[in-house]
C-alpha cells in the first residue's frame, strides 16, 4: 500500500510538471462603449491578524463621456452591522490626457488593460490605456492617500505614441517613475 502511495505521488508530481505554479487572476469586459478591469494596487499589512492583504482598484472607462473612473474596493463594517466594499470613485478626464476634441473630432475608440511588474512593482499594477485614433498609450496609477480613507488619486504616469519613429513621451510632473523593467 505504501509503494502504491509513492508510486501515485510520484506520478502526480510528473504529471503537474513538477513544480506548483502560481493562480493568477485578472478581469476585464467591455459592454457596448463602456471598458471595466481590475488590477492590484498595494499590498498593506494588517496588524490585527499579522498578514499581507492584497489591494486591487476597479477601474471603469466610459467611451462618450472620455472618462476614466477608480476605486479601491475594501471590506470594513459600519454601523448597524452592515459591510461596505465600495467607496467614492476618483475620475480622470481621458479627453485632456489625450488631446481628443470629443464635439468635432473622430469618437475615441479606447483599449484598457493591467499590467504586471513583479517583484519591483512592490505590489502594484499599471493600468494601460490605449486610444487607436491617436495612436497613444496612457499609464495610470490609483493611490490612496496616505491617512485619509475614501480619498483617491488617479495619477498619469506616462503617455507614449505607439507610432515607430514619434516620440510624445511625457511623464507627468512630480510623479513617480516606474520601476526599471527588467
Amino acid at each position: 500500500m505504501a509503494l502504491g502511495l509513492a508510486v501515485g505521488t510520484a506520478l502526480g508530481a510528473w504529471l503537474a510538471g513538477g513544480t506548483s505554479r502560481p493562480m493568477l487572476a485578472g478581469g476585464g469586459d467591455r459592454s457596448g462603449e463602456s471598458i471595466v478591469a481590475t488590477g492590484p494596487v498595494s499590498v498593506r499589512y494588517d496588524e490585527g491578524t499579522k498578514v499581507q492583504i492584497p489591494e486591487e482598484a476597479l477601474y471603469f472607462l466610459d467611451y462618450k463621456a472620455g472618462r476614466l473612473k477608480a476605486t479601491i474596493p475594501s471590506f470594513r463594517t459600519t454601523t448597524a452591522g452592515t459591510t461596505r466594499h465600495l467607496d467614492a470613485f476618483c475620475e480622470r478626464d481621458l479627453a485632456t490626457d489625450f488631446g481628443l476634441d470629443l464635439d468635432t473630432g473622430p469618437r475615441p475608440r479606447f483599449l484598457m488593460t493591467t499590467g504586471q511588474l513583479g517583484i519591483m512593482g512592490a505590489g502594484w499594477a499599471p493600468l494601460y490605456v490605449i486610444e487607436t485614433t491617436t495612436g497613444k498609450v496612457g499609464v495610470y496609477r490609483v493611490q490612496q492617500l496616505y491617512g485619509v480613507r475614501n480619498r483617491l488619486r488617479l495619477d498619469l504616469l506616462q503617455m507614449e505614441s505607439t507610432d515607430a519613429g514619434e516620440t510624445t513621451a511625457s511623464v507627468a510632473p512630480g510623479l513617480p517613475d516606474l520601476p526599471p523593467a527588467r
